[in-house]
């Protein structure tokens, strides 16, 4: 069963080698000592970076989303680590274990001090952040209960720990017409860790960013926000990508209330129109999941948002705009894919 309360992080790792260096944990010293090779599968889209520009000719073109640095490969025998290895850029390594049924994981990507962790139950619980996918996306893969003798070997799918959000257009159709200019666009209630296990999602008072709107101090660059300032006459659509990054999330949507708690992730869109700005929160309508996608093809403006009371936060960005109904439907490619909205338009 999935949990919705983050456990803290365990103890302060004291240990850090190398990344190449391998630790043997003696646990199981008068076993026969075997060579594994293990080769890990990531899915195969590109992606960007903190920092880089958010916007782009087509839905993955941008560097990171499969880019390795690092591969840690631990094996258990039961709850105790059998053997560890750490590579760089590289999708296969060899580590040395005992015989018998063993259980794998591979995290690409993660931070060097994993490798003073000494059993399965330490790993799965460890936290990750959103921000250590700074530079390249973090992922993670398994295997259980794997045979292991003489010459053995393994394949290991793995995927991220992060989920995407693509908006690839913005239709300018308001009823009153006239031109508008979209300010901002950017998601809000932004979970910023989960765990290697992945089913301990962030409480209150875990790393959340944006909470219940744009907060200034409150994101982490291109992740979560484009700022940006765009014209769109009446009739036509503005047809640039919009990429944002978030860690799982299955709380629900909840309306505006003083005193903020964890809520489902929601994209926000804020134009100017005859002087005056407007918010756009958008229900996204689905919890976010590891390695999914999640695409808006078209956001259809026809109604005028809720007015902007020019504060961070509050219900003009948290209350989804009166009329909004979307309909989700599942397309699995790639990142898996989730389409939003029929025919992956939302209109509002």
């Amino acid at each position: 069963m999935k949990k919705t309360i983050l456990s803290a992080a365990f103890a302060a790792l004291m240990l850090f080698t190398s990344c190449d260096e391998k630790i043997d944990v003696p646990s199981q010293a008068s076993a026969q000592k075997v060579i594994l090779d293990v080769t890990i599968v990531p899915d195969g889209n590109p992606t960007k970076a903190i920092g880089t520009v958010n916007t782009g000719a087509s839905n993955n073109d941008t560097e990171g989303e499969t880019k390795i640095s690092t591969l840690q490969i631990f094996v258990f025998a039961g709850d105790v680590r059998d053997g560890y290895v750490s590579k760089n850029v590289t999708t296969s390594a060899q580590v040395e274990c005992t015989a018998g049924t063993r259980d794998i994981y591979c995290i690409v990507n993660g931070p060097a001090t994993l490798n003073s962790i000494v059993s399965k139950t330490a790993l799965l619980a460890t936290v990750s952040t959103l921000v250590n996918n700074h530079d390249n996306f973090e992922m993670v893969g398994f295997k259980t209960d794997q045979t292991i003798a003489t010459n053995s070997s393994v394949s290991i799918p793995v995927n991220r720990i992060a989920s995407k959000i693509v908006v690839k257009s913005i239709e300018n159709a308001l009823r009153s017409g006239g031109p508008i200019a979209i300010k901002k666009v950017y998601i809000t209630n932004v979970a910023g860790q989960f765990n290697y296990g992945l089913d301990t999602y962030a409480a209150a008072s875990g790393t959340w960013y944006n909470k219940g709107g744009h907060r200034a101090n409150g994101s982490i660059g291109n992740f979560t926000q484009d700022i940006t300032t765009v014209n769109v006459a009446a009739g036509s659509t503005y047809e640039t990508n919009h990429f944002f990054y978030a860690y799982p999330n299955n709380y629900p949507q909840t309306d505006y209330n003083a005193t903020w708690a964890p809520k489902r992730t929601m994209l926000v869109v804020q134009i100017q129109y005859n002087g005056k700005l407007y918010d756009y929160p958008v229900d996204l309508g689905v919890d976010l999941e590891s390695n999914k996608m999640y695409v808006i093809n078209n956001l259809k403006l026809v109604n005028l948002g809720n007015l902007d009371d020019g504060n961070e936060g509050g219900a003009d960005e948290e209350n989804p705009v009166t009329g909004v109904t979307a309909q989700v439907t599942i397309d699995i490619k790639d990142w898996t894919v989730v389409t939003l909205g029929t025919n992956g338009g939302i209109t509002i």
